[in-house]
């Protein structure tokens, strides 16, 4: 296995001493907007991912199993020999076709079974970040837990950007082909009559181009010596639910430049913008209290597990804090 590297990112971080502190530093944050319509989140809000120790780096599991360096050719082969042998084990019927465009299908069901992948688990909520953070942590593990905010808006601002930018270089080098993947699209005035859902299903069509293209670029040079150079990290929804990651209110990012880190991506794509992530710190001494403050607000085994096994890790834990 790689050794573990420190973060690159060293700014930002932000100590929280108790419970009050904790819960001042996340309701400062920007809060995702209701969407009147369908009672969903706009994606304009932070997104948070706990780790058990201040000093690991955000680092996908494909990342921490191999060498950052030759991670997209690891990907590659593990993902054909799980395709290729996962009808033995799941009803055909259960699984994406295994054509370009349902990559992200596939590296989300591979995730969700523990197999190494390039996705990156967050969650729109920084308490369940928290309380994966202190989940099954060891005693003096490390001096803090620690939550990472990543405010999704800038992020995916910037993606688009980047996007964008490849879409041109590939328009020049393909003469004769219009571009056919972009962002967001201004259409002057006829904007104006655009109805909501198509608005929402144009956007949908955007993402879904940007996350595909970036996954599995069409052309081999283009765009990917373009996310090389200029890095590239997005937000992909999970193409299919489970209970698990609805309760967890869970979102992936994932990298793009299939021959950098994804911190290393991360930080070259994002350069000169301040302000798009923050570390909270949480001193192992406040743990066992932040714990049941969160059991007290329904964030536990059960509640984040939705399944038998989350129901035995809630009695353990209910043991734990409640009958010791």
């Amino acid at each position: 296995m790689a050794k573990e590297r420190e973060s690159i990112f060293t700014d930002n971080i932000h100590t929280c001493r108790g419970w009050s502190q904790i819960t001042s530093e996340f309701d400062s944050l920007l809060k995702p907007i209701p969407n009147q319509e369908e009672g969903d989140l706009v994606r304009q809000g932070w997104v948070f991912r706990g780790h058990k120790r201040e000093d690991y780096p955000l680092a996908p599991s494909i990342e921490r199993v191999h060498p950052y360096t030759e991670w997209d050719w690891a990907e590659h082969k593990i993902l054909r020999e799980f395709q290729s042998k996962a009808t033995l084990h799941m009803d055909a019927k259960q699984l994406p076709p295994t054509a370009r465009e349902h990559k992200l299908s596939w590296l989300a069901i591979m995730q969700h079974y523990g197999a190494p992948t390039r996705l990156l688990d967050f969650t729109y909520s920084p308490y369940i970040a928290l309380y994966f953070a202190l989940r099954n942590r060891k005693d003096n593990e490390s001096e803090y837990a620690e939550i990472w905010g990543i405010d999704s808006a800038s992020l995916m601002g910037r993606a688009y950007e980047v996007s964008r930018e490849a879409d041109k270089e590939e328009s020049r080098e393909l003469e004769g082909q219009t571009q056919t993947e972009a962002g967001p699209v201004n259409f002057g005035r006829l904007e104006f009559y655009e109805s909501s859902l198509q608005a929402a299903q144009r956007d949908e069509e955007h993402l879904g181009n940007l996350v595909s293209n970036a996954l599995s670029p069409r052309r081999d040079n283009i765009r990917r010596e373009h996310y090389n150079r200029n890095g590239f990290v997005a937000v992909a929804f999970p193409p299919t639910q489970n209970p698990r990651l609805a309760s967890q209110q869970g979102v992936f990012l994932f990298n793009g430049a299939e021959s950098r880190s994804f911190e290393q991506s991360l930080k070259l794509m994002m350069k000169g913008i301040d302000g798009w992530y923050k570390r909270f710190q949480v001193p192992e001494t406040e743990l066992s209290k932040v714990e049941e403050k969160l059991f007290q607000f329904n964030i536990h085994e059960l509640s984040l597990f939705p399944d038998i096994e989350g129901l035995a890790g809630f009695v353990k834990q209910k043991l734990r804090l409640q009958f010791q």
